[in-house]
């Protein structure tokens, strides 16, 4: 009975631990604006996430560009004593990094990198179905260097607005 009953615990220990502890995530809006964009979240302890995301972007401003970029965050959930996360309100520092080149209205074409530091307060939620919504703004400010003698350094918003499936 005792062999059991210890069983039974770990099973409802492994089977808690690992619900709802992954989501893939993307912005469907950002293909209309050309931007294709995935973020993986992995939950780390009652309390924390940690994210990855990388995207490619393809449109700016009506500009062709050619952009790669990778991003991490850290993700504190406030609500985590009330709300199992990853769902309730948090707030997220990050980094971003990306390169490519951009072609201008000219056709002249320029290497460009950036690199972004920012937070984000959000709101996530995950339904029993693994469905998943994620909003988020902040700012970050991006540090960018290009051939070009244009300068774009400065403080930007940092907007998430993702569907996703939490598993």
């Amino acid at each position: 009975m005792r062999k059991l009953i210890l069983s039974l615990a770990l099973f409802a220990v492994v089977v808690g631990a690992s619900a709802q502890s992954n989501i893939i995530k993307t912005n469907p809006f950002g293909l209309a604006y050309g931007n294709f964009n995935v973020t993986y979240e992995r939950v780390l302890n009652p309390s924390a996430s940690f994210l990855v995301k990388g995207n490619y972007m393809y449109k700016l401003l009506g500009l062709d560009v050619s952009l790669a970029g990778l991003g991490v965050g850290y993700r504190y959930y406030i609500t985590h004593a009330k709300k199992e996360i990853p769902n309730g309100f948090y707030v997220n520092p990050q980094v971003a990094f990306a390169f490519g080149s951009i072609k201008d209205n000219n056709d002249t074409s320029y290497s460009a990198t950036n690199f972004g530091i920012g937070a984000e307060l959000g709101y996530q939620w995950v339904w029993s179905s693994g469905f998943t919504l994620d909003l988020g703004i902040g700012p970050m400010y991006n540090f960018v260097s290009s051939d070009s003698s244009d300068s774009a350094n400065g403080i930007a918003p940092a907007l998430t607005l993702a569907i996703g499936y939490a598993f």
